[in-house]
C-alpha cells in the first residue's frame, strides 16, 4: 500500500479546513438569517399589535364623539339645577364632561420596543374613552331622568291647580252664561283631566290642561257675552224709561203751561164783565122801552101808562081829550140817562 505523501496530506487538511470554514460560514449565515427573520417577524408583530390597538382606540373615540355630539347630550348639558329634583346629577355631568381627553399616540415607528410602548399607551387611551363614554352616557340619562321627573311633578301640580280653577269657574258661571253648552264642554274637560292628574304621560297631562284652558276661555267669553247682553238690555230699558219719563214730564209741563194762563186770565177777563164799568154797557141797552121803568119810579098812576099799550096807537097823541103821558113820557128818559 502506497503511503500518502506530505504534500497530499497538506492538501487534505486544507480541504478539511476550507470545508469547516464553509460550514461555519453557512451556519453563521443561517443563524444570522434566522435572527434577522425573527427580528423582522417580531417587528411585524409589534406593528400589527399597535395597528390593532389603534383601531380599537379609533372605535372608542368615534363612540365617545358620537355621544358628546348627539342631541341627547347637548340637551342634557343645557339642563340647569333648577330643572331637576336632584342637582347632583347636573354637577356630575359637568365634571365628567370637563375631563381632558388623552393625547394621541402613533404607530409610525420601526422599533419593536417603541411600538410596544405606544401600543400600551394606545390601549390606555382606549380604556379612557370607553370608560368616559359609559360614565357620561350614565350622567346624561340621570340628568334627563331627573329633569323628566320634575317636569312630570310640575305638570301634575299645574293640572291639579287648573282643575281647581276650572271647578270654581264651572260653579260660579251657573246661570251666568249666554250659552250653557259652554259649561257642558267645561264639565267634560274636567272629567277627562281628573282621570289624568295622576298619570305619567306628560304630553297627555299637558293636553288635558290645554283642553281646560280652552274650555274655560269659552265659558268666560260666554259669561262676558251675557253680561254685555244684560247691560245692553238694561241700558235699553233705562233709555225707554228715561224717554217715558221725559215724555211724561213734557206732557205735565205742557198741561201746566196750558192751565196756568186760564187761571191767570179768568180773573182779568171776568172782572170787566161784572164790575161797574160793565153795567152801563149791558143794563142800559136792555132798557129799550123807558115807558116801563121811568113811570114806575116817578108816578104812582097805573092807569095813565096803560092806555098806550092797549090802544095799539103807535102815534104820539093820547086817546082821551089830551090826557096821556104828558110831560112824564118825555121826562122819564131824561131822568134815567141823567142818572
Amino acid at each position: 500500500m502506497k503511503q500518502p505523501t506530505k504534500n497530499t496530506m497538506s492538501k487534505r487538511v486544507i480541504a478539511i479546513i476550507i470545508t469547516a470554514v464553509a460550514v461555519i460560514a453557512i451556519a453563521a449565515g443561517v443563524a444570522l438569517a434566522v435572527h434577522r427573520h425573527h427580528a423582522t417577524s417580531q417587528l411585524t408583530e409589534a406593528k400589527t399589535a399597535c395597528a390593532q390597538a389603534a383601531d380599537r382606540l379609533r372605535v372608542a373615540q368615534n363612540t365617545y364623539n358620537a355621544l358628546i355630539n348627539g342631541d341627547e347630550y347637548k340637551s342634557a348639558v343645557k339642563i340647569t339645577a333648577k330643572q331637576v329634583e336632584d342637582s347632583k346629577v347636573v354637577t356630575a355631568l359637568a365634571k365628567d364632561s370637563g375631563d381632558e381627553a388623552p393625547k394621541m399616540v402613533a404607530c409610525n415607528v420601526d422599533d419593536k420596543t417603541a411600538l410596544e410602548r405606544n401600543t400600551g399607551l394606545i390601549d390606555k387611551n382606549t380604556t379612557w374613552y370607553e370608560t368616559h363614554t359609559k360614565t357620561i352616557d350614565t350622567d346624561v340619562k340621570n340628568v334627563v331622568k331627573a329633569r323628566d321627573a320634575k317636569t312630570l311633578k310640575d305638570t301634575q301640580a299645574a293640572l291639579v291647580k287648573k282643575i281647581t280653577d276650572a271647578k270654581k269657574l264651572y260653579d260660579a258661571s251657573n246661570g251666568k252664561v249666554k250659552d250653557n253648552k259652554t259649561r257642558d264642554a267645561l264639565k267634560k274637560q274636567l272629567d277627562t283631566a281628573g282621570k289624568l292628574k295622576d298619570g305619567k304621560d306628560v304630553k297627555k297631562i299637558k293636553d288635558a290642561q290645554t283642553g281646560l284652558d280652552k274650555a274655560m276661555k269659552t265659558v268666560n267669553n260666554s259669561v262676558k257675552a251675557k253680561q254685555d247682553a244684560d247691560k245692553k238690555a238694561a241700558e235699553e230699558q233705562a233709555r225707554k224709561e228715561a224717554e217715558a219719563q221725559a215724555a211724561a214730564q213734557a206732557n205735565a209741563q205742557a198741561q201746566q203751561q196750558y192751565v196756568a194762563p186760564q187761571q191767570s186770565y179768568t180773573p182779568t177777563y171776568t172782572a170787566p164783565q161784572y164790575t161797574a164799568p160793565a153795567a152801563p154797557q149791558y143794563t142800559a141797552p136792555q132798557q129799550t122801552t123807558p115807558q116801563y121803568t121811568a113811570p114806575q119810579q116817578t108816578a104812582p098812576k097805573p092807569a095813565a101808562p096803560a092806555a098806550p099799550s092797549t090802544g095799539g096807537n103807535t102815534g104820539g097823541g093820547p086817546v082821551s081829550g089830551g090826557h096821556g103821558c104828558g110831560s112824564l113820557c118825555t121826562s122819564a128818559p131824561t131822568d134815567t140817562y141823567d142818572r
